[in-house]
């Protein structure tokens, strides 16, 4: 049909008003120390109560992230002495065997005691699980008269993968999960035997010091000859050689206003990356890539899909190769010249990275190094949006300048130049407690251990992207793998994947890779039930494509190094060039849909890419993320890339320690930048307006550098956020640039710099704000809105608010309106301020909307 003539114009747009930064700092009040306590008290016994199965090491941990410094904009952390007095039990996921079944074919798997010889019995169980999904599969197929489903029932130990375990539609009702509570690790990485000898580093590094040193036979492991990516000893990670070791100074502001964050745990040691970047180190200057035009990357905009209910983002537009080249597929909304929203005009918004840096010896004092093969250097977007990982171009570099060849791919939203960074994979770099080199050529691995400590006895090398892939043949009925259950069971050890293939998946600031530790597509009814995830150096679950009702039930995340859960689908519509799984037409149903998130714990994501997330869901709808815990990430804990069909169920989570590195964001981001034609809204009607997504009953802390506890950002629409306690966070409501139609009623948000800032919006698509109890740090007005509203009848929909000042004073908003202005206007009736209630007050309401039982 017809998709839409080649537009390469700046389509004008209506003007938008966008609520102004609350500047947070001196002349507001901190938070009362006895709130700050008795709120991260209330956290804990929250998670008690959403997640009872945890363990006593889960909550202790929970309870040193609540006594962590931090606590943007109500101050420092107050309380440090939150403590677990639980039950001392932990949690050991424990699964049935089928009894006197006759239509399961159970094998057992034991990597210690088993041959692939053996008929898989308990007795005589296979030693891999490929030679047992093999024989459930030819039992399913010679006895198809009696043996519906296979089970695979792993033994202890760490199960080595010889490659990706695939699963596909033959595997349809396939179970594998761990034998009565047992540690049954699947891991993708290979162990390897070495014979280690101190040497003396002068030779590699040209400085003194001591390490130990092995050869690494490329005949028996063939992936040395690529390198070593990652590296674990004994069963802990281990950090390349860099510089600077960690951050040099924790007090001073970089360029873009952030702290640097992650210093070495050890005196002479190197920062670890589950504690932060790391780096303040700043280059001499950047060289910045060839500029795009409006003419540079074909740029197209459907006539057919719009939408008329926003002043911005009415129109999709898709710019597709040129600077999208890098992209899998090669296209995506910030490579179009129809780029808006937070961003200079185009062609200043379309997507581009730098190109090298310069240097001295100043900025990098082991200069000049003898071989930048291999290297790497990571940089943060200037404005802590993302970071950025290249490649270095060891034949373009020289004395002055590292050049790139590859990279700069981690985030949708580009610039000219970065921001603090670091570099590794450089022999010169090795001198710090726990690091690692790998030389290539000589095929020599160094590692610096701590002092007095004997050379490392389990040597492992994460080799595999993808440790398990579920893929059926394609989205029909009974081409799906369908049933397909996961459960007990520990996946660790993925390689990483930032240098690998990304996508832009939408219209958000957000850029992903295309793969995981487990994927999958084409499925139907997965379970992924009680596993634990951790030392993943990429993304830890990729649902991509045609994927309906799975669920991802009660498992643990700890360390990973992007997103703990990605949901990622697929559209139609457009040029051939744009490439597959792109477009404005969701009505192929080619998306993860009904997909159930529920009891998950979450700690420390986004070691390597920092703009990373506990859940990330991008053209993807109708699923319901629940009563998880996740705490520790360097950006949003949960992000809508887009506003793709809504339906969408938010409810009961706990979410804190968010936001450390990054800006621009609060615990929950969302975008909505690109229509999308979907029939969500009433279930039949193709439509580029989406049903209402609900935020409800979730507890957010909006600390370090959390700007809104729910940020709705750039033409984000349809919210109905209620019942849920904020704490902390510059302001409580945020919706700009022409996001509209957000509702916020019966909240309660602790200590914020405001309550809401709102843009403008066409009538009948007015945000609403009522019946919320906001305590301010300040006395400042609690709303920012579009001034001209009241001559255009477009106000939002405020009344009915409780606003808590210091000293029950409010001032005039950025209108020159007092309160009693607004509501001589017909605008805010029934809201009132009082002075600051006492912490037991705000404790009781949280309880109420949170429906906690009421304190003994």
């Amino acid at each position: 049909g017809d998709h839409g003539a080649l537009l390469l114009l700046l389509l004008p747009t209506a003007r938008a008003f966008l609520p102004p930064p609350l500047p947070i700092g001196p002349g507001l009040a901190a938070a009362p120390a006895d709130f700050d306590c008795a709120a991260r008290r209330l956290a804990l016994e929250f998670a008690l109560e959403t997640q009872p199965f945890r363990g006593k090491s889960d909550f202790e941990e929970m309870v040193a992230e609540l006594n962590l410094p931090g606590g943007i904009p109500g101050g420092e952390t107050q309380c440090h002495n939150i403590t677990y007095d639980g039950p001392d039990k932990e949690f050991v996921p424990t699964f049935p065997l089928p009894e006197g079944s006759h239509t399961t074919a159970v094998y057992f798997v034991d990597p210690h005691n088993g041959s692939d010889s053996n008929d898989g019995t308990i007795d005589a169980p296979f030693e891999t699980i490929e030679r047992a999904v093999d024989a459930a599969r030819e039992a399913k197929e010679e006895e198809q008269d009696k043996i519906n489903s296979g089970m695979v029932v792993l033994r202890e130990g760490v199960h080595y993968l010889k490659g990706t375990l695939q699963l596909d539609q033959r595997d349809s009702g396939l179970v594998i999960q761990n034998y009565n509570g047992e540690q049954a690790i699947l891991s993708g990485a290979q162990k390897l035997e070495l014979e280690w000898k101190p040497v003396d580093l002068n030779a590699l590094t040209g400085r003194k010091g001591r390490a130990f040193a092995a050869v690494v036979d490329p005949q028996k492991y063939p992936f040395a000859k690529e390198g070593i990516h990652g590296l674990r000893l004994n069963r802990t990670r281990a950090v390349r050689a860099r510089y600077p070791n960690g951050c040099n100074d924790t007090s001073t502001p970089l360029p873009s206003g952030y702290l640097c964050r992650g210093v070495p745990r050890i005196d002479g040691g190197v920062v670890k990356p589950d504690d932060g970047f790391g780096s303040n180190t700043l280059a001499a200057d950047w060289v910045a890539p060839e500029q795009p035009t409006n003419s540079s990357t074909p740029t197209w905009v459907p006539a057919n899909v719009s939408r008329d209910d926003s002043l911005s983002f009415s129109q999709y537009q898709l710019g597709y190769g040129g600077t999208c080249k890098d992209f899998d597929p090669p296209s995506g909304y910030w490579c179009g010249h129809q780029c808006a929203g937070g961003a200079p005009k185009p062609p200043d918004c379309v997507y581009r990275t730098p190109r090298g840096i310069q240097v001295s010896e100043e900025v990098l004092p082991n200069m000049p190094y003898k071989d930048l093969e291999g290297a790497i250097v990571q940089a943060w977007h200037p404005g802590h949006w993302a970071s950025w990982m290249f490649q270095v171009d060891p034949l373009a570099s020289n004395e002055t300048h590292i050049m790139f060849s590859k990279g700069g791919f981690q985030g949708a939203r580009g610039q000219n130049h970065g921001e603090a960074f670091f570099i590794e994979n450089v022999a010169e770099e090795l001198d710090a407690y726990e690091e690692y080199y790998f030389d290539v050529k000589s095929g020599v691995l160094y590692y610096i251990p701590l002092p007095g400590t004997t050379p490392p006895a389990i040597v492992e090398v994460p080799v595999l992207q993808t440790i398990v892939n579920i893929e059926g043949e394609s989205e029909k009925e009974g081409d799906q793998a369908v049933g397909i259950q996961l459960k007990g069971l520990i996946l660790q050890d993925a390689s990483e994947t930032f240098l690998g293939s990304h996508s832009m998946p939408s219209g958000g600031d957000w850029a992903l890779s295309n793969t995981a530790a487990l994927t999958a597509r084409n499925s139907a009814g997965l379970r992924i039930d009680s596993c634990s995830f951790r030392m993943l150096d990429g993304n830890a679950v990729l649902l991509r494509g045609f994927n309906r009702e799975a669920d991802v039930f009660a498992n643990r995340f700890e360390e990973i190094g992007e997103t703990m859960v990605a949901l990622l689908g697929e559209t139609s519509g457009g040029p051939e060039d744009i490439g597959e799984g792109m477009g404005p037409y969701g009505t192929n149903g080619l998306q993860p849909r009904g997909i159930r998130v529920e009891k998950n714990w979450g700690w420390r994501c986004g070691l390597f890419e920092k703009q990373s997330s506990f859940y990330f869901q991008a053209k993807s709808c109708s699923n319901v993320i629940k009563d998880n815990i996740f705490f520790h990430g360097p950006r949003a804990a949960i992000n809508f890339n887009d506003g793709f069909g809504g339906g969408s169920l938010l409810e009961g989570n706990l979410l804190f320690n968010t936001v450390m590195e990054t800006g621009d964001h609060g615990p929950f981001n969302s975008w909505d930048r690109q229509p999308y034609v979907t029939k969500v809204r009433d279930g039949s009607t193709p439509s580029t307006t989406k049903a209402y997504d609900e935020i409800r009953s979730n507890f957010v802390v909006g600390n370090y550098y959390g700007q809104e506890g729910i940020d709705n950002d750039d033409g984000s629409a349809y919210y109905k956020t209620h019942h849920n306690f904020f704490v902390y966070a510059q302001t409580g409501m945020k919706n700009d640039f022409g996001g509209h139609d957000n509702i916020h009623f019966e909240n309660v948000y602790a200590y914020v710099g405001r309550g809401l800032g709102v843009n403008s919006a066409l009538q009948g698509h007015e945000d609403a704000f009522y019946l919320n109890r906001v305590i301010q740090l300040g006395n400042n007005s609690y709303t920012s809105y579009d001034c001209e509203c009241f001559q255009t009848g477009t106000c939002p929909q405020m009344r009915d608010n409780a606003i808590f000042t210091p000293n029950s004073g409010m001032a005039a908003d950025s209108c020159s309106f007092t309160l009693r202005d607004r509501q001589r206007k017909g605008v805010d009736d029934g809201t009132f301020v009082d002075s600051w209630p006492s912490s037991d007050e705000i404790i009781a309401w949280a309880r109420e909307v949170l429906r906690m039982p009421a304190a003994h």
